[in-house]
């Protein structure tokens, strides 16, 4: 099902080529050059993953304190959920939708998180520019 979700999400926007399925039932969608998801079909339902960025050295405890905030009730996440990855090099973004959806639920979603994702991206840059300035 999800297969048949991006086939009409690539032709729809126009784009090089469905994603493949890799191992572990992921697809790698790039939206752009700096936008990448991964998606995992789930049963019922899919995932959502992304890289934010780096996590910054400088004023590192005040940022997670925005994030922890944002995660509260999923209130600046969009219902998804800010963290790190397993190395604790790079804020993610992941989010879980845990019903089937039709295409157009399955786009919104996606929409929606890449929204979110491409904020959560423009404020770690401006975090990290207000830290190098030292007004935070």
């Amino acid at each position: 099902m999800l297969e048949e979700l991006l086939k009409t999400l690539t032709e729809e926007l126009e784009l090089e080529e469905a994603p493949k399925k890799e191992e572990g039932n992921l697809y790698h969608l790039s939206l752009n050059p700096e936008v990448s998801v991964t998606i995992q079909q789930l049963d019922p339902g899919v995932s959502f993953l992304g890289k934010i960025g780096p996590c910054p050295a400088v004023k590192r405890e005040e940022l997670f304190i925005l994030l922890m905030k944002a995660n509260l009730l999923g209130q600046g996440t969009g219902g998804a959920t800010i963290g790190l990855d397993g190395n604790e090099n790079f804020l993610t973004l992941s989010s879980a939708i845990p019903y089937d959806m039709n295409y157009k639920m399955f786009k919104d979603a996606l929409e929606d998180f890449a929204n979110y994702l491409d904020y959560w991206r423009e404020e770690l840059l401006r975090h990290k520019k207000l830290a190098e300035e030292g007004i935070i």
